[in-house]
């Protein structure tokens, strides 16, 4: 099976692993288990109201700061060759 790498916050991975019904629960299993919960849905609104549901508490970013990162990510990239840096 092939597989595949991802980053995790601290928060992120603590929160996954509570979510472990047995010790030798694989993280792939509980992803796949919380994600059969969503069948279909690629609401991510429906994903925050089944972890508050859950009793999960969550954080959320101020609008101002959602609003700078979103200007950040629309700004372009400029590639830049460091052999022409030096």
């Amino acid at each position: 099976m092939a597989h595949k790498t991802i980053s995790l916050d601290l928060q992120a991975y603590e929160a996954l692993r509570s979510r472990r019904t047995r010790p030798t629960e694989s993280f792939s299993q509980v992803v796949l288990r919380l994600a059969s919960a969503f069948p279909g849905s690629t609401s991510g609104s429906a994903i925050v109201d089944k972890l508050l549901a859950d009793g999960e508490s969550l954080w959320f970013p101020p609008d101002a700061e959602l609003d700078r990162l979103d200007a950040i990510q629309k700004e372009p990239r400029v590639r830049r060759n460091p052999r022409s840096e030096s």
